[in-house]
């Protein structure tokens, strides 16, 4: 009976920390504050899965432009595909991506931590939890919160592994 118990308790625990990343209204520092890192650039897909490329471009020196391109099947549409814009911040070393959905009226930040992986010459990306209630109207708020929480695991959503394809 206890072990009915527990696994009933992983499962409900497992679900409840798993979410969207968190969004807010302004970003984690000036968009000319980081230049772009070569590395980011390129064609990539979620090493679970090949449904999703995501193409990713440099837009100017700083911003890196994303199309999200789904695997056609039948029923799909180009509308589909997703394009979104976005920059590196670094807080204390660490690099967080901030980036925004481009057919939105208004821009909408999500946050993801940015590890670089040589190996495969990809990349993971641990999404800024949703739990977060804190609204921030300034940019340098949001910076000392991310400072002050980034080297906790409960900060962070299910990390992503993305892997370089293609050329």
């Amino acid at each position: 009976m206890k072990k009915i118990y527990l696994l009933a308790l992983l499962c409900c625990c497992s679900i409840l920390f798993t979410g969207c990343p968190y969004n807010s209204d302004v970003t984690i520092d000036d968009a000319k504050a980081v230049k772009i890192d070569a590395k980011l650039l390129g064609k990539f897909q979620q090493r679970s899965s090949d449904d999703v490329t995501y193409v990713v471009k440099q837009k100017d020196d700083n911003t890196y432009s994303i199309l999200e391109k789904h695997k056609k099947t039948e029923g799909s549409t180009p509308q589909d595909d997703k394009t979104y814009e976005g920059f590196l911040s670094i807080v204390d070393g660490t690099k967080f991506l901030n980036l925004y959905a481009t057919d939105q009226d208004t821009k909408s930040y999500y946050f993801y931590k940015v590890e670089l992986d040589t190996e495969t010459d990809g990349f993971t990306l641990f999404p800024v939890t949703d739990y977060i209630t804190e609204k921030f109207t300034a940019s340098a708020d949001l910076k000392k919160f991310v400072q002050q929480y980034k080297n906790l695991s409960f900060f962070y959503g299910s990390k992503e592994e993305y892997i370089k394809v293609g050329k």
